[in-house]
């Protein structure tokens, strides 16, 4: 279980990632599409498997929208 101190530091280390991703730095995107890696290939499945152009077209409406993000 997490303490509130590394709770406010992964709050801390997220948020400096998507103000990063936002303004651009494809290293933060990438970063980001990662930790999100397991729930995007969990939307991306089709009868039991993941269908390749659904997870393409879910990474590229993010990579593409995440500036659009208010902050």
């Amino acid at each position: 279980m997490l303490c509130r101190a590394g709770v406010v530091q992964m709050h801390k280390r997220f948020s400096g990632l998507l103000i990063r991703a936002v303004a651009g730095d494809h290293d933060a995107i990438e970063e980001i599409l990662a930790i999100y890696a397991p729930l995007i290939d969990h939307h991306s499945k089709i009868d039991g498997y993941i269908d390749e152009d659904c997870r393409q077209y879910i990474l590229m409406r993010i990579a593409i929208n995440i500036s659009k993000f208010v902050i």
